[in-house]
């Protein structure tokens, strides 16, 4: 047991538990961190497939090749959908699964070499295995010349990195100012994770030239262990994020410690936030975005969110989803009478008005207009003549 296999294996303890956690407490408080789980997780997974290779125990495991790169091709654009996720305080869509495409490619590519029985891969193991740099060179590939997966890989991860670094650095003093507590301490750490995000291409850059080929792949399978390492870690000092925090709650404890609304909310404050809720609601109208939360708001009106629910629950007195729906159903109604959407069904309808389900709409419909979409869709064309 050398140091190296220690990292390796202690990587595969710390990487596991932390990832379960993150996805446990995500699945309860906060849905981001499911995906930061999953990283975790697919993480640790390459960290032992490239330990299997070093050690030489792949000859032990052959239904597992080939299968460390395609893992990590769908790990490394979930890095940047995960920050992505967290600052815009968004779901992942339909459309993001453009960014598996180069895993796709990969699985397209190695299609034959996935679909050869243990004993057939296991011959290929054992041609390579005795040479890690030779092992992860990809010879197989049906499209590319051989070693072209691993610089595909590294520009991948640089493209991602940039993009993740620029989304921290463009919102950093907007979710500052909105989430002081939450925001100061997510941007604190994201940037100790994508810190340690650099370790799995600089070594690549720096030494793939100037070292000797099994020292370079040390150095860069090595610190991908690190990497796993570092970031389970680093969770451990921030168990805010790690167990989650529920946005919700922690607007709900901000109220809570300013019991003087009077002192919060005056009439000033009062005007400008209505002046910001005329421009983002009634003019830009985002609240027809699904899944619109109070943290949304917060973050296009660039008022803090306790401000924010403490306006609409004292001055407007409502809640807040109350307060959203409402808009909504104004907007349904609007669409409905301007006879231009008759061709819809109440489906389409209330997905147009930013409604997740058909129930939703219908609940909030019979709840402000004291009839169902269907009746009101009924006198609404009778009025018309249509």
């Amino acid at each position: 047991m050398d140091w190296k296999n220690f990292v390796y294996l202690n990587s595969q303890l710390i990487g596991y538990l932390i990832g379960l956690i993150l996805i446990v407490y995500g699945y309860r408080k906060n849905p981001s961190n499911i995906i930061l789980g999953i990283i975790l997780i697919c993480l640790t997974y390459i960290a032992f497939v490239a330990w299997l290779t070093y050690s030489g125990n792949f000859i032990h495991f052959p239904h597992l090749y080939r299968t460390g790169n395609l893992v990590s091709l769908f790990t490394i654009p979930f890095i940047f959908l995960y920050v992505q996720t967290v600052i815009l305080s968004r779901k992942v869509k339909p459309i993001d699964l453009l960014h598996l495409l180069p895993a796709l490619l990969f699985l397209v590519d190695f299609w034959p070499v996935f679909m050869l029985n243990p004993q057939e891969k296991l011959k290929l193991i054992e041609a390579e295995i005795s040479d890690p740099v030779l092992f992860t060179q990809y010879r197989q590939s049906r499209f590319f010349s051989f070693n072209f997966y691993n610089s595909f890989r590294t520009i991948l991860l640089i493209i991602y990195w940039i993009a993740s670094i620029s989304l921290v650095w463009k919102y950093q003093s907007k979710m500052k100012k909105t989430f002081t507590d939450f925001g100061k301490t997510w941007f604190i750490w994201v940037k100790i994770f994508l810190g340690f995000e650099l370790l799995l291409f600089l070594p690549y850059l720096i030494f793939f030239r100037t070292v000797e080929p099994l020292l370079a792949f040390e150095l860069l399978h090595g610190f991908t262990a690190v990497f796993v390492l570092g970031t389970g870690f680093s969770l451990l000092f921030f168990p805010t994020i790690l167990y989650g925090l529920n946005v919700d709650k922690h607007i709900e404890q901000k109220i809570k410690e300013k019991t003087d609304t009077k002192d919060i909310l005056t009439q000033q404050k009062i005007k400008e936030i209505e002046a910001k809720l005329k421009v983002i609601l009634d003019q830009e109208k985002n609240f027809l975005n699904r899944g619109y939360s109070i943290h949304n708001l917060s973050l296009d009106t660039g008022v803090p969110g306790y401000l924010l629910t403490l306006f609409i629950n004292h001055h407007l007195d409502c809640s807040f989803s109350d307060f959203i729906n409402q808009k909504r159903i104004d907007e349904a109604c609007l669409l409905i009478d301007s006879g231009n959407y008759n061709h819809l069904s109440i489906n389409g309808l209330a997905e147009l008005a930013g409604f997740n389900n058909r129930n939703s709409f219908t609940q909030a419909f019979q709840k402000f207009k004291n009839i169902p979409p269907s009746a009101y869709i009924k006198s609404s064309k009778e009025k018309t003549g249509q």
